[in-house]
């Protein structure tokens, strides 16, 4: 009897662990942040930069996949969790702006990803007016993850053996950025019947 109480009660736990990490690994994403552009500012910013971009964009895939397994896909989640992910993204983009010019990223390139989300904000905040929470799209997804792939490349700057992580990085990049351009299309359609 006592054996089925404890394993009532740890399933108990396990679900209500697993039911608040989504929300955790989010708000862990957005504290993260600071980390990141504080680390970018160091000697040894290709190391510990690098290192905290990866761990905040695991979080990104694990509070996901979490969300999935306990089905807790919460509206809080289906805001923030893209919020955090396009904070983080333009906050390394930014920085990587400020590296030296062998290095940086065209700051015209930030401009748009950065237009892009303030639209695709503003065109939420619509929706969210006339009751519709709008969850991030398939494409979008795939945009997040070409984005956060090329950041993780440029920020380890240092070539390795025969490969320009640089140019490879940028290229990753521009994947990225047509991958933006044409979600944010394919948003503006898929939501036309709030402004039209």
């Amino acid at each position: 009897m006592e054996n089925s109480i404890d394993k009532t009660l740890g399933e108990s736990w396990g679900d209500f662990v697993g039911r608040r990490a989504p929300n955790f690994l989010t708000f862990l994403r957005f504290l993260l942040v600071p980390v990141f552009v504080f680390l970018m500012h160091g000697e040894s910013r290709h190391i510990w930069a690098t290192f905290v971009f990866l761990v905040a964009s695991a979080t990104d895939w694990l509070d996901g996949y979490l969300a999935r397994l306990y089905n807790v896909e919460s509206t809080l989640g289906t805001v923030m969790d893209p919020l955090a992910d396009k904070i983080l993204v333009m906050a390394a983009l930014v920085m990587l702006t400020t590296l030296p010019v062998a290095e940086a990223v065209p700051a015209w390139m930030v401009v748009v990803f950065l237009a892009r989300e303030m639209i695709i904000n503003g065109l939420r905040s619509l929706a969210a007016l006339n009751s519709t929470v709008v969850p991030a799209s398939n494409l979008a997804k795939h945009k997040t993850g070409w984005t956060m792939s090329a950041i993780a490349v440029l920020l380890m700057g240092e070539p390795i053996s025969f490969i320009n992580l640089h140019l490879f990085g940028m290229a990753v990049l521009w994947v990225a950025l047509i991958l933006s351009v044409v979600s944010a299309i394919q948003y503006a359609y898929a939501l036309r019947r709030f402004y039209s």
